[in-house]
């Protein structure tokens, strides 16, 4: 409802504007050249490390709040400001790459879901959780963007759709099976904390792997 009304008058030519394309060389790698790099598997690596922390944790929040003891208006709060800390990643991190190098940013943006994971471990009041969602959620949201923008720093525009596509399928993966294994981890041992202490040293250790991206290549500098 929102969406369709947007892009269709929002992005159609005036029909009394003819406007020529030309065309424009794109530099960059190939698919296979960049599987071939190690920095490609390096990003694969961190994507699917932090996605497979962050993607079983979303769905898993709210049961795991309750489950602690606290009230369900409790654990909708916290459910809520981990969606809105999704938002707000995006944006920040969006603001923080245009100035920073993107890999370090990723690396100190993934670090505060380490923290937000150890207040969940053992969680007794309502304010270290609310914090925790708000840590993880940065991250959760932060981790999209990246990907998109460190493909396209480190492996140029030549085949960006495939690399992407590629890059976006392991997020998948994650986003559709982490759900299941923190669940069956919870049923196995009856406690969310295994869970949150597993997904505390997956994003450390994405934070550690993105550092190996190095350099921007100039070659892939915009204008």
């Amino acid at each position: 409802m929102i969406g369709l009304p947007i892009v269709y008058w929002g992005f159609r030519s005036s029909p009394n504007v003819i406007t020529e394309v030309q065309p424009t060389a794109q530099t960059g790698m190939t698919l296979k050249e960049a599987a071939r790099s190690y920095k490609f598997w390096v990003l694969l690596a961190s994507i699917f490390v932090v996605y497979m922390a962050a993607s079983g944790i979303g769905p898993n929040l709210y049961p795991a709040i309750t489950d602690a003891g606290m009230s369900v208006n409790q654990a909708a709060t916290a459910q809520s400001l981990f969606g809105a800390a999704i938002v707000a990643g995006r944006l920040l991190v969006g603001f923080a790459v245009d100035r920073y190098w993107a890999p370090g940013v990723g690396g100190v943006t993934m670090l505060l879901p380490v923290v937000g994971c150890a207040l969940l471990i053992e969680p007794t009041t309502f304010l270290p959780t609310a914090i925790a969602a708000i840590l993880i959620g940065l991250a959760a949201g932060a981790e999209l963007d990246l990907m998109s923008y460190l493909a396209s720093r480190y492996f140029g525009q030549k085949h960006y759709a495939q690399i992407y596509s590629i890059l976006y399928m392991g997020l998948a993966i994650c986003s559709g099976g982490a759900p299941l294994i923190f669940a069956g981890i919870y049923d196995a041992t009856a406690s969310y904390a295994v869970s949150f202490t597993i997904a505390m040293g997956l994003f450390a250790l994405g934070a550690v792997v993105m550092l190996f991206m190095g350099k921007y290549p100039k070659a892939y500098e915009p204008i």
